[in-house]
């Protein structure tokens, strides 16, 4: 899965629970960068995209991503594939094999999430007030720059990509 997050100068995520920004033209790269794919994202995220977007709304969407899938390395072998399949079928559809997604986040989070494969960061090119940080740090994430756009209130914007060292390149 792929995290997307929008981040300051600074790093910082949050201020005082909210976002510290927001930008039309980043709403639509979003969009365009995830046509296809499951695009996930608390209400609260929801409300900045347009009503007919294709996206979806999972509510303590952080607290999802957090959650390790269980097993039970006692049962046995056939008593383990019922449970396997109980399991995938009460997965959140951004959890099921195969499935690439996208997830929006605007709430603290840990970076270590097993679940997000790679980041991809729209970076202001501002400080705001911050009092959530969300800091990649350099030995354990590399770090892309894939471009830098004009947005819709915001004179220049970096899209950045992160993946942690030793996964696949880019």
């Amino acid at each position: 899965m792929t995290g997307i997050v929008c981040l300051d100068q600074e790093d910082g995520l949050l201020f005082n629970g909210r976002r510290q920004s927001r930008d039309r033209v980043v709403t639509e790269k979003i969009l365009s960068m995830t046509e296809g794919k499951p695009l996930w994202m608390s209400a609260y995220s929801r409300r900045i995209f347009p009503e007919d977007a294709p996206v979806c709304v999972a509510e303590d969407l952080v607290g999802k991503l957090a959650e390790p899938a269980r097993k039970d390395a006692e049962q046995v072998e056939s008593a383990q594939e019922e449970l396997e399949r109980e399991e995938a079928a009460q997965k959140e559809p951004w959890q099921q094999p195969g499935e690439a997604a996208f997830c929006l986040i605007e709430e603290a989070v840990n970076l270590e999430n097993e679940m997000i494969d790679e980041w991809i960061v729209f970076r202001w090119k501002r400080v705001y007030p911050a009092d959530v940080f969300l800091k990649f740090p350099a030995d354990d994430w590399e770090k892309e720059l894939i471009e830098t756009f004009a947005g819709y209130s915001h004179e220049e914007i970096d899209l950045e990509r992160y993946r942690k060292k030793g996964r696949a390149k880019f």
